[in-house]
């Protein structure tokens, strides 16, 4: 009776432990659930081959009904351009399958995804008649528009703007001028014009190196819209690698003059009126300006603008600026470091430092692409490089919690 009754009450005793170790842990222990982001939330992915030494070219990423579709150059064994290659990804960052468009090259940034018929839509290149081709897939990677662009050749950029058209950049081998054009969703030319870009064979050797990956310093080539009818592209025009206004006029509406390729600007995106947020080079030099006021309507040069050197940034860096809203609204500069790390500057809108992140530990990382995701994320395209020498594609999304860490 007296070991039993022992017994019961150890028992008794043990029982309400584990009960009060019930109540006090698992409240705890759901509390550090809630504060780990989900895996559809927040990942960083590496993207596997078969082919331990074919090369990537990373150019953007789209997110669809379910989950992300990547477009991919890669290395061809057939030619001397980059190939054409799409990644469909999961909600959580996983690898499905991939589809390599074999007729193509070049593909060519930005993708557009249209909410209306849910298709992505890029630009890349015939190689035999090395015309500007429009592609739209749908989210299973299936084309659905497959559009010569007749007479417009070596696409450069793209970018989408207000009425849902396309603007692309190009290039013309034969008159050697820089071409600038309004695309519809069904490939029809709806304007543009064209400009010189100066005598010589310089320039031309520049931009087909650009073609065949053949340099370490890509070339900026971009172009966007400051208002309906008024538009930019970043290329060459009169020798130079400049910024150039264009409302399709005969004559540029503005121009910030670069020293040839050696000085220029990376990266704008448009703020209000004439102001813009920068991101230029001089030389191996970076600068970043959360606010700068540019001529859209005379010339000027962007030495001007260079305020001195960010000595974190690597020369030649690729660099992109979007703008992040979660309720207030941040100008995010996307660029790499010396140290082979992604970095990301958040400027506030009155052009103050809110805050920085960087991406990439052990492994060199490089950058491709940023966007934000649709839960107000911010997703991040580039590659690393495993073990130092297999380039893989890497796709980080950052949820909007871990951003909000960030700001100050």
């Amino acid at each position: 009776m007296c070991t039993n009754h022992k017994y019961y009450h150890k028992e008794k005793l043990r029982s309400r432990i584990t009960r009060i170790l019930f109540l006090v842990l698992v409240p705890f222990l759901l509390s550090c659930a809630d504060d780990e982001p989900s895996l559809s939330e927040s990942f960083l992915k590496i993207y596997d081959d078969s082919d331990l030494d074919v090369n990537y070219k990373p150019i953007d990423v789209v997110e669809t009904v379910d989950g992300f579709i990547i477009l991919t150059g890669t290395e061809l064994s057939k030619s001397d351009f980059m190939g054409v290659r799409l990644l469909k990804i999961d909600k959580e960052g996983n690898y499905e399958f991939e589809v390599d468009l074999d007729d193509y090259v070049v593909p060519v940034g930005k993708m557009y995804l249209n909410e209306t018929d849910s298709n992505s839509y890029f630009f890349a290149m015939n190689p035999t008649s090395l015309e500007a081709v429009l592609i739209g897939v749908n989210p299973q990677l299936e084309i659905q528009t497959e559009v010569s662009i007749g007479g417009l050749n070596y696409p450069l950029s793209s970018a989408v703007i207000s009425n849902g058209n396309f603007l692309l950049q190009s290039y013309d081998p034969l008159t050697q001028e820089t071409e600038i054009s309004e695309i519809s969703l069904d490939g029809s030319f709806v304007g543009g014009n064209s400009y010189p870009i100066g005598p010589g064979d310089d320039v031309q050797e520049e931009i087909i190196n650009h073609y065949l990956n053949a340099t370490e310093r890509p070339l900026p080539f971009f172009c966007g819209e400051v208002s309906a009818g008024n538009y930019y592209f970043n290329g060459f025009y009169n020798y130079s690698l400049s910024l150039v206004f264009t409302d399709f006029s005969d004559s540029p509406s503005g121009v910030v003059q670069g020293q040839a390729s050696n000085a220029g600007l990376r990266a704008v995106m448009h703020l209000t009126g004439s102001d813009f947020a920068v991101a230029g080079y001089q030389f191996d030099a970076n600068f970043q300006l959360a606010s700068a006021t540019l001529s859209t309507g005379g010339t000027t040069s962007s030495v001007d603008l260079f305020t001195g050197n960010m000595a974190e940034v690597k020369p030649y860096t690729p660099a992109q600026i979007i703008n992040y809203s979660d309720g207030e609204t941040y100008s995010v500069f996307a660029s790499e470091t010396k140290g082979r790390q992604i970095l990301l500057n958040f400027y506030s809108s009155d052009g103050e430092v809110s805050g920085m992140h960087r991406i990439g530990y052990l492994n060199p990382f490089t950058f491709a692409s940023i966007k934000q995701g649709n839960d107000n994320s911010l997703l991040v395209l580039g590659t690393t490089f495993v073990a130092g020498r297999f380039e893989r594609i890497t796709l980080n999304k950052v949820s909007a919690n871990e951003v909000s860490g960030f700001l100050n």
